[in-house]
């Protein structure tokens, strides 16, 4: 009996089985492997297994003179789908990991999460020493008390098939405290960069030291330090207050908050949320903040950059906030200079000189006192809005392209006019005063007048 004219299935359902179950096998093996990462750079080579699995099949049927199967069966579909989802899992499973590395979500059924904490022997420090605190995955917390000596807490966590795995694998993992130059080193050993286990250090330290604290995967929080103080997270948060020195922070990933420091605030990188507040030195941001930003009551010069804006500010009395669409800032003692794309800017009340650049977005100023520096302003297809009390004296030069000026300040010596779509204002109002610049494109430009 002829077997000829009967469809034969695919190889390809087989080959997708054995990619499912080495999938699994290797998260079995190490939990913290990073398969999302693998699936998201080598996802062509599904299509490589596809196109590998026809030819066989085609070679196979021609040989047994049968009729090849179709591109594409129902369980090979179904197996896709379930394999997509599974690599979609895995993908979130190392997002989640990387923002989150203390949420440690396992997709292998059987994996359980075994912790265990101990206590380093105590050691005296000197005044002045400086403390390097290093964890490869886990939290750094460090508080400050009276006394010489620095005690050191550990806890320890992994997931693991059985208890006794995650023991071992805890075991192997020892902190240690070396002694350095000028102060003390405090460490994980025998950890990989893919090791599954979290070590978190809570430390108490005297008050008259420097620190130093890294974390590649966790949160570090520092209060009370003398000294200066240097922290730095790929993965987490930063928290740092009451500092009577200089802080430097750098992190990727996360939320910043740095309040009531002496010294000076440097904080560099990328993350969501920042925060900084009462700093009595100056404030120095550098990187891209995808959430808000916060300034508060900075008694020197504030400076932030990022890809969209670049602000100097001097003596920030009240406050600067900026998120994706707009920047505030209100009450600056001194000078502003603001240049910025993309965003809404309002500001309020700036006691020195006033210096705006945008573009495409609509800036509004507002003095609740006359102004007594220039104001010089340019935007590019935007409207400008500034708004004086009635009594302010100042000298005005308006042009707006393809736009309107309006004046709410009447005055013969104020002119207007108009020249092949474009509008000017020029002249003075009052006794000599501030000088008053603004120019935009495709936009309004409204001289206000509050009473």
């Amino acid at each position: 009996m002829s077997n000829a004219g009967q469809a034969r299935s695919s190889s390809f359902t087989g080959l997708l089985l054995i990619l499912l179950g080495t999938l699994f096998l290797l998260n079995r093996f190490d939990p913290v492997l990073g398969i999302g990462y693998f699936a998201r750079r080598y996802w062509p080579v599904l299509l490589i297994l596809w196109g590998i699995a026809k030819l066989i099949d085609r070679f196979d049927a021609r040989r047994r003179a049968e009729v090849p199967g179709r591109l594409l069966t129902g369980s090979e579909a179904a197996l896709l789908v379930l394999l997509f989802v599974v690599l979609v899992a895995f993908g979130l499973k190392d997002w989640f990991r990387d923002r989150y590395p203390n949420l440690d979500i396992e997709i292998a059924p059987f994996h359980e999460r075994s912790s265990a904490s101990e206590e380093l022997s105590t050691r005296s420090v000197p005044a002045h020493a400086h403390i390097t605190l290093r964890t490869t995955r886990g939290n750094i917390a460090i508080h400050t008390a009276d006394g010489t000596g620095m005690h050191v807490r550990i806890n320890k966590s992994v997931s693991a098939s059985t208890d006794s795995a995650a023991r071992e694998e805890m075991n192997e993992t020892v902190v240690v405290i070396d002694q350095t130059a000028d102060g003390y080193s405090v460490h994980p050993t025998n950890m990989g960069d893919r090791k599954p286990v979290t070590v978190d250090l809570d430390v108490v330290l005297p008050k008259a030291v420097s620190l130093t604290a890294r974390t590649e995967r966790g949160d570090i929080s520092i209060s009370g330090i003398a000294g200066s103080v240097d922290a730095g997270t790929r993965n987490g948060d930063i928290e740092i207050h009451d500092a009577d020195s200089d802080v430097t922070a750098e992190l990727q990933n996360g939320n910043a908050r740095v309040g009531h420091v002496a010294g000076n605030v440097s904080i560099s990188g990328h993350g969501n949320d920042l925060a900084v507040a009462d700093v009595l030195g100056d404030v120095m941001v550098d990187g891209d903040f995808y959430g808000t930003v916060l300034v508060r009551n900075v008694a020197k010069t504030t400076r932030f950059r990022s890809q969209r804006s670049d602000l100097t500010l001097e003596r920030i009395t009240g406050r600067m906030e900026l998120d994706p669409s707009e920047l505030k800032i209100s009450d600056v003692a001194g000078s502003a200079k603001i240049e910025t794309h993309n965003k809404d800017v309002q500001v309020e009340n700036v006691a020195g000189p006033l210096d705006i650049r945008g573009a495409h977005g609509q800036i509004r100023v507002r003095y609740a006192s006359p102004p007594r520096e220039d104001v010089s302003i340019t935007n590019d297809a935007g409207e400008v809005d500034l708004t004086l009390p009635s009594q302010s004296s100042f000298e005005i030069s308006a042009v707006s392209r393809s736009g309107e000026v309006r004046n709410d300040f009447e005055a013969p010596s104020l002119k207007a006019a108009t020249d092949e779509g474009t509008e000017r204002l020029n002249g003075t109002f009052g006794s000599p005063g501030a000088k008053i610049k603004i120019a935009t494109s495709y936009g309004t430009i409204h001289l206000g007048k509050s009473h």
